[in-house]
């Protein structure tokens, strides 16, 4: 099964501790976190992440999150937590 993903960019950029000296380079760092943590939970499904814009206000330490072509937000910022939160939404359609 394929499983697309789309995380908001001014999210992860708002949100998330820097993770190498470019914004572009620790956004690209912290993609690859989330998919290897799905991979782990979750290795019958492949993971297609990308990074949109929401254009959205979101709270600080909250990401917008399109999961089954349904936006929503996470309860957090750490790759655990946006992990379990895609995970929910997928086995709870």
């Amino acid at each position: 099964m394929k499983q697309n993903i789309e995380i908001c960019s001014g999210c992860i950029a708002r949100s998330t501790e820097a993770r190498a000296e470019s914004p572009v380079e620790s956004r690209k760092l912290f993609l690859a976190e989330v998919q290897a943590a799905l991979t782990a939970r979750r290795p019958d499904v492949e993971w297609n992440l990308s990074t949109v814009s929401c254009m959205r206000f979101c709270p600080e330490n909250k990401l917008s999150i399109v999961v089954l072509n349904r936006m929503g937000m996470t309860r957090g910022s750490v790759v655990d937590t946006i992990v379990e939160d895609i995970l929910i939404r997928i086995d709870r359609p």
